[in-house]
């Protein structure tokens, strides 16, 4: 009995002393990983030639309050070990400038060794936030780092420079997130909805710096209500096949039903499955059919649905027009090509195995060309929206996730 009263106090001393298991996160900033590409004759990477000792700043915009932050670092495509020197967390304050930096532990210890394929959460850095702050991730990467793992349409600006300092010297701007994947809060939310796509998600069309794609202001309008937004496109992203990143189907699990404490998926995708056949970056594929979509979709209800959470899909945007001036011009839109477009959009109008349909076709539409998008809110290359357009994107969607909670 002795034996027995000294276990249970052991047990009881141990779990009053270990961290709380039970503590819940939510994604409050998100940047989906892609593999670094080699062939750059189409789309540069933007990223320094070399890693290998860089320090590199990354400011980000919050869409949810915390008062302790994590942060999540990526080499899910890595095919090596990534070393992470040091870390730190910062007020941004405007451009490479930052104010009361914060190191970044992981485990305990400053430094890190990131496994090829693997995901890497710090440690929680108390941080107390409100939605709408600006906060900058300084990463300091070992001597033997290579870029396999970035995120390439972040639409903000990063910063390889000289040191981890308060004002360091730039020494070149970055277009893209590297190994940065996501920001967690500590703060629980009503909802947490994953909005995940293409380039129209991802922001290609809106202004860099201004936080102007449509789930941003998504994001601004909800985090009151206690809704958490994240940004999951990929620029670039398919339904069905791996392009600039992996297709929907293949980083669902990663990107939106393994994120914490997501209820919610809002999905915008099928323009590249439609549009790519026939051009310069698919030259050999067949032209898609209207079964091979839906049954995508099918298969991603499927698979949100067992995880308990919504599903709401949006119609897919007219694009006649696209991408003047360029090698993709003359093949990426044609009449069959909208044809087809049209009966994926009439399908979704009047399937039942979503949860949720934002009609961003007619959103986004011209009065006197359905074919085309609204000059208000055309970015100018007849594909993406503006920010004008992305304002009245989030418009739109934000009337469905308030209609009730995820079942």
């Amino acid at each position: 009995m002795r034996t027995l009263t000294q276990a249970t106090a052991t047990l009881l001393s141990m779990s009053l002393a270990a961290p709380a298991l039970t503590e819940s996160w939510t994604p409050v900033w998100m940047a989906s990983p892609q593999a670094v590409w080699s062939d750059t004759s189409v789309f540069e990477t933007g990223l320094p030639g070399s890693i290998a000792g860089a320090t590199i700043r990354q400011p980000l915009t919050l869409g949810y309050a915390a008062d302790r932050l994590r942060l999540v670092l990526s080499n899910i495509h890595g095919t090596r070990p990534l070393p992470i020197d040091a870390v730190t967390l910062a007020r941004s304050g405007g451009a490479a400038r930052v104010e009361a930096p914060q190191p970044v532990l992981f485990g305990g210890r400053p430094s890190a060794l990131i496994a090829p394929g693997a995901e890497l959460v710090s440690d929680p850095v108390p941080y107390p936030v409100e939605a709408g702050d600006r906060i900058a991730a300084t990463l300091r990467f070992g001597p033997t780092a290579r870029a396999e793992d970035f995120h390439w349409d972040a639409r903000e600006t990063s910063y390889l420079i000289d040191a981890d300092l308060l004002a360091p010297k730039v020494l070149a701007e970055i277009p893209a997130r590297l190994t940065l994947s996501a920001v967690l809060s500590d703060r629980p939310a009503r909802q947490v909805v994953i909005a995940m796509g293409d380039s129209i998600t991802d922001g290609n069309g809106a202004p860099m710096d201004a936080m102007a794609r449509w789930p941003d202001y998504l994001a601004r309008a909800l985090s009151g209500q206690e809704i958490a937004v994240v940004n999951a496109g990929i620029s670039g992203g398919r339904l069905l096949s791996d392009g600039m990143g992996r297709s929907v189907l293949a980083r669902l699990g990663q990107d939106a039903l393994a994120m914490p404490g997501a209820d919610t998926l809002v999905l915008l995708i099928g323009t590249n499955d439609i549009a790519w056949p026939g051009t310069p970056f698919a030259p050999e594929a067949p032209p898609m059919q209207l079964d091979r979509l839906q049954a995508g979709f099918l298969q991603v209800a499927a698979r949100v649905h067992a995880q308990g959470m919504r599903l709401i899909l949006g119609t897919i945007p007219p694009f006649e027009g696209a991408l003047p001036d360029t090698p993709m011009a003359a093949s990426y839109w044609s009449p069959k090509k909208d044809a087809l477009r049209r009966e994926v959009n009439d399908w979704l109008r009047g399937a039942d195995f979503h949860d949720g349909l934002v009609d961003f076709d007619r959103v986004l539409g011209a009065e006197d060309d359905d074919a085309r998008l609204n000059r208000t809110y055309d970015s100018g290359d007849h594909l993406h929206p503006g920010a004008e357009g992305n304002r009245a994107m989030a418009e739109a969607v934000a009337p469905t996730l308030l209609k009730g909670p995820p079942p």
